[in-house]
């Protein structure tokens, strides 16, 4: 299915040893200078605006980020050395890409992070405490809900006990029950009787079909329709789904729900899948078809079945055959 790029959406990541919020394109925490971990995963952010500043649009499709190989530190998809060591990035891990990331909502208005630490309620998007400065990581987001106290055991009441010999007197019963019941197959299974029965009355009866070809409304797409069909009334419908409009048929898009997906940057690419609705003549017509206008039928007592005479007409023709 073919994709459009709305554009671009900076993505965020939590820094492990502060907590910090960073930004996607920031590759280390702004806060205490900690290096972005291979394996973290770049995180939606609460606002969703697309990018338009030209200088960070042109760090935009170069390709997923790259972690060098001796100090960890993360670089761009096209640099050479590492901008933190100079070692050679020859061998550097790159980044995973391509991950749906959730869907892409502009207007969404984020609910606002409450500090963790003075409970004051910051921006969805501010990485600190505007009021203490702590960090506001995704762990920080919520505080952690309260684990449920335990539970008090109830009491379980004892069962009465019942006597061997009750239960001894109720499998009894119940195996005289099956013994009974087998005796009884096996009797009904030796007893036979011969039976003779009598015909009291026969009768038979066969028919025969008689077809002529008459006009029978029907419908179908246009270009469906029979060539010695009459043609009717026409109306435009819906009839595919293409990945190109059509240029002989109107072609209406239908795009789905825009998403973002990870590239591996720091950035998302904001995507939707669009189709083309081609639409097309669906018509109403009449066309002869052999239709049953008649039976011929036979019927009799005795045990010399026969089919009926059939007299066909101008335009007729024998049909299905029933006895």
């Amino acid at each position: 299915m073919p994709q459009e790029t709305l554009g671009y959406v900076e993505m965020e990541w939590t820094c492990r040893r502060c907590g910090t919020k960073n930004k996607g394109l920031t590759r280390t925490c702004a806060n205490c200078g900690a290096q972005m971990e291979a394996e973290q995963q770049f995180e939606k952010p609460a606002e969703q605006p697309l990018i338009d500043d030209q200088a960070r649009l042109a760090q935009v499709g170069k390709g997923a980020d790259v972690h060098c190989p001796f100090c960890g530190t993360r670089n761009a998809a096209d640099a050479q050395v590492c901008s933190q060591c100079g070692g050679d990035l020859t061998k550097a891990q790159k980044r995973e890409a391509g991950q749906v990331v959730g869907a892409y909502q502009p207007g969404a208005a984020a609910p606002p992070v409450v500090c963790p630490a003075c409970q004051t309620q910051n921006p969805a998007g501010a990485a600190n405490c505007r009021s203490c400065g702590r960090p506001l990581g995704a762990a920080a987001a919520m505080p952690p809900a309260a684990a449920p106290g335990p539970t008090a055991a109830r009491p379980t009441a004892a069962r009465p006990t019942r006597p061997n010999w009750v239960l001894a007197a109720v499998l009894g019963v119940v195996g005289l029950a099956c013994l009974f019941g087998v005796g009884f197959l096996v009797f009904q299974s030796l007893n036979t009787t011969d039976v003779v029965g009598v015909v009291q009355a026969v009768r038979w009866e066969r028919s025969i079909g008689i077809e002529a070809r008459a006009p029978v409304e029907r419908e179908a797409w246009r270009d469906q329709v029979p060539a010695d069909a009459q043609l009717g009334v026409c109306r435009e419908r819906p009839r595919e789904l293409r990945d190109a409009p059509d240029p002989a048929r109107r072609s209406d898009k239908v795009c789905g729900t825009p998403y973002t997906v990870d590239q591996g940057d720091g950035t998302g690419r904001v995507v939707q899948d669009c189709q083309y609705q081609v639409y097309d003549e669906y018509c109403a017509y009449s066309v002869l078809e052999w239709r049953e206008v008649d039976r011929a039928e036979a019927a009799g007592n005795d045990l010399r079945p026969a089919w009926p005479p059939v007299t066909l007409l101008d335009g007729q023709r024998e049909g299905s055959r029933v006895e």
